[in-house]
């Protein structure tokens, strides 16, 4: 079995390898470094778990064993960068990795320590390990129906779900062994696991179109910078027709006002299905996400509410919350980052603004 294992541990490393460099080709590996990071921490995972255990206090192995436990944070950021295209990292994740890396590396590579504290620091690994793919996971799955890119949210199923479900099985799987070995009939279960997720992943990668991988992976400065997918049925005209009155009913029914609107209430009261609205806000509108779309139409309202005299009085964050808002904290981020002041200076300035 040992033999079958080890055979199994090399195709899924010799695959990770083949991606990478299959990436590195295509000339987009830049952009697809974050995937790449999780392939090399399966990639490494597989090096460090094997039977010989390479990786228990080998100094030549520390990068390779620093891969391996850096993973739940390389999946976190998967997430975090793809799903919720949120490049920036708190500096609470960064603490969160030092503490991952510093406890994972010690309770390895340290012999000396007593039995006890490298079972404690195990254990602190471990827990922080399932903190970020649980925040991942739950991440993935509340914002899924706020996702106007289809390729993205079909993502958030068989990469996200699946690869983060079972790397939390993993987790949980280790700390009910206490640091022991798993019987073998495990260790290969987990390994044709691992492989099959590598092979899953990598096959959904392949299969998309170039649009599809584009909207994925590509930069985005604005989220009405970049329309996602392919054009499809209906026609232009059916498509002018229904953005027409979703225009209509955004702008004269106002019902971007209602905090809670989502598309499934949008698109019943256009008389829509849900895809096709997904469609037309995504592919003709070009925003990404449903919450974007939303909010423009209540920036605009700020704003014009804003350069208005007579309602000088009334604090910003009442007209946020008019607006639709649900707090000051998102609307005030929204706001600069659309018009690169504080709602606050944007009143103050309005008399100089064209």
């Amino acid at each position: 079995m040992d033999q079958l294992e080890l055979l199994l541990r090399a195709s899924g490393i010799g695959f990770v390898l083949m991606l990478v460099a299959a990436c590195a080709a295509a000339g987009s590996w830049r952009r697809r470094l974050d995937v790449l990071a999780v392939w090399v921490g399966v990639a490494a995972y597989l090096v460090c778990s094997s039977p010989l255990q390479p990786c228990i206090a080998s100094i030549a192995f520390i990068p390779v064993l620093a891969a391996a436990i850096a993973f739940p944070f390389a999946f976190w950021r998967l997430a975090r960068v793809i799903l919720d295209e949120a490049p920036d990292v708190p500096a609470l994740a960064w603490l969160g990795l030092a503490v991952l890396l510093g406890c994972g590396l010690t309770a390895t590579n340290v012999e000396t320590l007593p039995h006890a504290w490298r079972l404690g620091l195990a254990g602190v690994t471990k827990a922080v390990a399932a903190a970020f793919i649980v925040h991942a996971l739950v991440r993935a799955w509340r914002t899924w129906d706020d996702d106007l890119v289809e390729s993205r949210r079909k993502l958030r199923w068989w990469l996200v779900g699946l690869l983060g479900g079972y790397a939390l099985v993993v987790t949980g799987a280790e700390v009910y062994l206490h640091g022991e070995a798993p019987p073998g009939w495990l260790a290969l279960l987990n390994v044709v696991a691992i492989d099959l997720s590598l092979l899953g992943s990598g096959a959904f990668l392949v299969g998309l179109r170039q649009t599809a991988v584009d909207a994925l992976f590509s930069p985005t400065q604005r989220d009405n910078a970049v329309a996602a997918e392919p054009a499809q049925r209906p026609s232009s005209d059916d498509d002018a027709a229904a953005l027409g009155r979703l225009d209509a009913l955004m702008k004269q029914k106002m019902l971007y006002r209602d905090p809670d609107l989502s598309v499934h209430a949008l698109a019943r009261s256009l008389g829509l299905p849900e895809y096709r609205l997904r469609n037309l806000i995504n592919r003709r509108l070009g925003h990404r996400n449903f919450a974007a779309f939303v909010n423009a139409y209540r920036l605009d309202e700020v704003a014009a509410r804003l350069t208005d005299p007579q309602l000088d009085r009334r604090p910003v964050l009442t007209l946020a919350l008019e607006a639709g808002f649900g707090s000051i904290g998102p609307f005030n981020r929204c706001f600069r980052e659309r018009y690169g002041v504080t709602p606050t200076e944007f009143r103050s300035r309005r008399g100089a603004m064209p």
